[in-house]
């Protein structure tokens, strides 16, 4: 007779267990397969929370360092300005009124006034 060994073995038994939660969970899921009398009586009960929340609207807005030859600025809504590329790794300036200044050696200095 053949011996599994025991890191198989628990391997094997530890899936076994999964795919038997897995299963128990999909049944007991409303619409996912339980009886049709559970589906009857959450369906109209989540149908009708959900029918009386509003839809959050999105509250994404592009914004973007907008650079010139001397400064960088943060702008919002400026959808086809062109980043360049060492502008791209900046994150949001810390306060409203900060911005990126090119001094005369060519590199950049974050300032906040």
């Amino acid at each position: 007779m053949h011996r599994l060994s025991l890191p198989f073995a628990s391997c094997r038994l530890r899936s076994l267990v999964f795919g038997a939660a897995l299963a128990l969970a999909a049944l007991a899921a409303p619409g996912l397969g339980g009886s049709s009398a559970e589906a009857a009586v959450a369906g109209p009960a989540l149908g009708s929370v959900a029918a009386t929340v509003p839809a959050a609207a999105p509250l994404t807005e592009n914004v973007r360092w907008v650079c010139g030859p001397w400064r960088c600025v943060w702008r919002p809504n400026y959808n086809y300005w062109y980043v360049p590329p060492y502008a791209r790794g900046w994150g949001p300036p810390v306060a409203p009124n900060c911005y990126w200044r090119r001094g005369w050696g060519g590199g950049w200095a974050h300032v906040c006034p």
